[in-house]
């Protein structure tokens, strides 16, 4: 990427208006040619700023842009060099040189307008790029951008940057910047991989390359320097510089393409003809680098003479180096490198069939906390979603799909059970229970899947049923027509196993919770009947016993919530403190009395009643919730508060308490400004009891220390309340909160966990 040097700018009259004004030097050349951000350097003090204007030498000046972070060491050594051309490629900057592969450079860089983080492969600068070149290099460009997963570094953008003087031209393309290290690497500094860990990023490349085998592509040079892993133990194939179409030849015959310690029999040979089994016997040879430490056939110093034994050598036996390898996995991977392609694997697909039993650990164990232990063993007796084994229907017309789904879904110890089109599953789910429906798009025989969802959706044959459907293509309208028609979830094809378990593990926990709330709900109106039958005793005793059997029920929530002890106490003495102190505002006048406040008291503790119908991961996870983990977190308003409704519908008795309990569980995180959940109420819309809830449960969660934040003072919850948090509050309320704020704090101290 040599060219020309730097070149300084008519004019610059500053950077954007916010830091200093910028006058002509080398610093004003910089900015103005975006080797130097203007608004990094507006980050940076007034006085730096001035400091670095003053430097009017280019040499004196990149050290200090260096230690500033304003440009790298290695943008610093190019600039210093008078090698600028190439540093800026239309939007992107580049940052550092990581290595070369395939045929071409491959820098960290980052988009000036959005920053973001990417990798730029380019093709060494000549003023004359070979037609051969060129069409190799956008061969691989346009073989990665047709390729859309998880184990495959996402293609982005491409373009090209003439040279200054107008003789030829910078190609480029842009890919997804994956942190991590390469395999190789990894296995020279750790050593031999754990089995089922080596098994597993093989596993995860035999998808990649079933993704690209669908696209009728062969890769050419898997190695373990191609793939890295990153810090999610996520494997990436990179590379796909020698990349081959089966339907277009770019690659002379006889040429020898590829990296030769991982070089497939054939493709030694003649590499403008091997298909995908050339592919699996590299990976093959890689997991061999992985189990081993070593390559499988060490160099005798003769390309050549390399060259041509590979032709006939079988694959080395792992055992040999990894007595503990089991002779089952030996076999697999001498099956991936067999000499005669035709004793391979044929497909990507076959491979990961024959790798998923090897990628778990010997055994895996669950071990319960003691502290979670003698929770559970304090917990009053209630019916329960018993532990019991999910029966799942795997429903495709392509027997592989459904082989490979089975094996995954039993190795985690769910029934499962095969149809292979639509009428055959509705038989099915119409003979026994199903908890879960697999379910492929496009299916033979006149009923599509999206047909047998609206089926099983207009008449459920089990409670909570739910429903992920599969396809390999689809559109955007085609996914919305399948969630309208009642799907739970989609998977893309190809999906990973891994990917697999996620999913079906995830919507098989919100049917528990879903189980779960219909069992509470079962429960509480059980409860209700038996007071029903004891009316007789004196009202006094009645209001006792509701108020203890409310409190008891929601310490099933906080029991799994696991958050404080003494939370629902306080969250009873803070609303009734304050509804008292509200009660001598006009604003609340004929709102609140003493029989309002007793029920508040007595409702406050089912704020959270609808916690107990959500996923575990979800409720007992440490630290934050992402995004998606919220949207899941803020349904407990709706499941609580229906859940109260329908006991409500059996007991017309109770009809003022279980009002109110279901108006604080549905709407106690609305906020006064219109922008809470679930249903954005604002201002005295917001059911009052609600409203005086929510006041005392902010306060006690700013007070109350979690996984991911100290517990505030008194003080600082009062000012994060009262001056921080405009448009959350009922006004008049917080008028209250702030006259009684002195008790919020002794009952807190009071009532410590």
């Amino acid at each position: 990427m040599a060219g020309a040097s730097l070149a300084r700018s008519p004019s610059v009259s500053g950077t954007s208006g916010h830091g200093a004004e910028l006058e002509r030097g080398p610093l004003a050349d910089l900015v103005a040619q975006r080797l130097v951000l203007a608004e990094d350097l507006e980050r940076l003090p007034l006085e730096v700023q001035h400091e670095l204007q003053k430097c009017n030498e280019l040499e004196s000046l990149l050290p200090s842009l260096v230690q500033y972070q304003l440009l790298t060491e290695y943008q610093a050594a190019r600039i210093s060099a008078g090698k600028t051309f190439g540093l800026v490629l239309d939007h992107y900057r580049i940052l550092d040189r990581l290595g070369s592969g395939g045929m071409g450079i491959v820098f960290r860089a980052e988009h000036v307008r959005m920053r973001r983080i990417v990798a730029v492969k380019a093709l060494p600068f000549q003023s004359q790029q070979s037609a051969r070149d060129l069409a190799r290099f956008y061969a691989e460009i346009r073989a990665v951008s047709r390729l859309r997963h998880p184990n495959i570094v996402t293609a982005l953008d491409a373009g090209e940057v003439i040279a200054p003087d107008g003789e030829g031209g910078l190609h480029y393309y842009v890919m997804e910047y994956v942190e991590g290290q390469d395999l190789e690497r990894l296995v020279e500094q750790h050593g031999p991989l754990p089995i089922h860990k080596a098994c597993d990023y093989a596993y995860q490349i035999a998808s990649a390359l079933h993704e690209a085998h669908k696209h009728h592509l062969v890769h050419r040079d898997i190695k373990p320097s191609n793939i890295i892993i990153t810090p999610e133990d996520q494997a990436k194939l990179l590379d796909f510089g020698l990349v081959r179409h089966f339907e277009h030849r770019l690659t002379e015959p006889g040429t020898i393409l590829g990296t030769v310690d991982y070089i497939a029999p054939e493709q030694a040979r003649d590499a403008s003809t091997v298909d995908i089994r050339a592919d699996i016997y590299g990976l093959g040879a890689t997991l061999f680098w992985c189990l081993t430490g070593r390559t499988p056939f060490p160099s005798k110093g003769n390309l050549v003479q390399d060259l041509a034994a590979r032709q006939t050598q079988a694959a080395p036996a792992v055992r040999t180096y990894r007595p503990e390898v089991k002779p089952e996995l030996e076999a697999v991977v001498t099956r991936l490198m067999a000499v005669n392609p035709d004793d391979r694997y044929p497909t990507p697909q076959a491979v990961m069939a024959a790798l998923f039993s090897f990628i778990k650990p010997e055994s895996q164990q669950v071990y319960i906390l003691p502290a979670a232990a003698a929770v559970q063993s304090a917990m009053p007796a209630m019916p329960t979603v018993g532990k019991r084994a999910h029966n799942i229907l795997i429903v495709d017309d392509e027997p592989a799909i459904r082989l490979l789904c089975r094996h995954g879904l039993q190795a985690e110890g769910l029934f499962c059970e095969e149809a292979s089109n639509g009428p055959e599953a509705l038989a099915l789910v119409g003979a026994k229970p199903f908890d879960l429906v697999l379910l492929d798009m496009a299916m033979p025989g006149g009923m599509t899947g999206l047909d047998v969802c609206r089926r099983l959706r207009e008449n459920p044959p089990t409670p909570h049923l739910r429903i992920i459907v599969f396809s390999g293509h689809v559109s955007a309208d085609d996914l919305a027509q399948v969630m309208l028609a009642g799907a739970d979830d989609f998977l893309t094809k190809p999906f990973s196993i891994l990917q697999l378990q996620a999913r079906v593990k995830a919507a098989l926990r919100l049917k528990d919770a879903q189980d779960r709330a219909t069992m509470l709900n079962h429960h509480l109106l059980a409860i209700n009947r038996q007071l029903e039958e004891n009316l007789n005793v004196r009202h006094s005793d009645l209001v006792h016993a509701r108020n203890a059997l409310v409190l008891g029920l929601a310490k099933l929530v906080d029991y799994r919530d696991a958050e404080t002890g003494a939370h629902l106490m306080r969250l009873q003495r803070f609303s009734r403190r304050l509804a008292e102190e509200a009660m001598s505002f006009p604003a609340f006048r004929g709102q609140i009395d003493q029989n309002f406040i007793e029920t508040l008291e007595c409702c406050a503790p089912l704020h959270d009643i609808g916690k107990v119908g959500l996923p575990d991961h979800i409720l007992l996870k440490e630290g934050r919730l992402d995004a998606d983990e919220r949207i899941i977190m803020q349904t407990h308003t709706v499941i609580g508060s229906d859940t109260l409704r329908e006991v409500l519908k059996q007991h017309g008795q109770a009809v003022a308490f279980l009002q109110m309990a279901i108006d604080i569980a549905r709407h106690h995180h609305e906020r006064w400004d219109g922008t809470g959940y679930p249903d954005r109420l604002a201002g005295a819309d917001i059911p009052l009891a609600a409203r005086i809830v929510a006041v005392g449960d902010v306060y006690d969660a700013l007070r109350s220390r979690r996984v991911y934040k100290p517990a505030l003072s008194h003080q600082a919850a009062l000012q994060v309340m009262l001056e921080a948090s405009p448009g959350h509050f009922d006004p008049v309320l917080l008028q209250a909160f702030r006259r009684c704020a002195d008790d919020f704090d002794r009952i807190f101290r009071d009532l410590t966990d």
